[in-house]
């Protein structure tokens, strides 16, 4: 189980990063303690939030044909975001600018976790 857990860290942590190198409007501070922080949290979030959110918008998720869970990991970035913000860590923090940026970081967050778990399955 805890190499499970540092996997997905691991992989929050990569996503994260790729992210950020793709978009100019999602940016952040504070290097591998950030990428380190993040990734926790985003795996709290994504094992506790995330299925509480997808459960509760069900009709959404199948009357878009699963586009709607784009807008799931946009929200689930949302709360990351408003999180490190409230936990104020010094030298930590993420700016991400727009709606339009929060629905692409989603897609790529996406893209980038499901090419890793495919590429790392066992």
């Amino acid at each position: 189980m805890l190499k499970r857990t540092g996997l997905a860290i691991g992989m929050n942590m990569g996503a994260l990063w790729a992210v950020s190198m793709l978009l100019d409007k999602f940016t952040y501070e504070g290097g591998i303690i950030f990428l380190l922080i993040a990734g926790i949290i985003m795996g709290i979030l994504n094992s506790c939030m995330k299925p509480i959110i997808k459960f509760l918008s069900f009709p959404l998720i199948f009357f878009s044909a699963g586009l709607f869970l784009i807008a799931i990991n946009a929200i689930v970035l949302w709360i990351l975001d408003y999180i490190l913000t409230v936990l104020d860590f010094t030298g930590v923090d993420l700016k991400i600018e727009g709606t339009l940026t929060y629905l692409w970081a989603a897609i790529i967050f996406g893209v980038v976790n499901w090419l890793e778990r495919w590429l790392l399955k066992e």
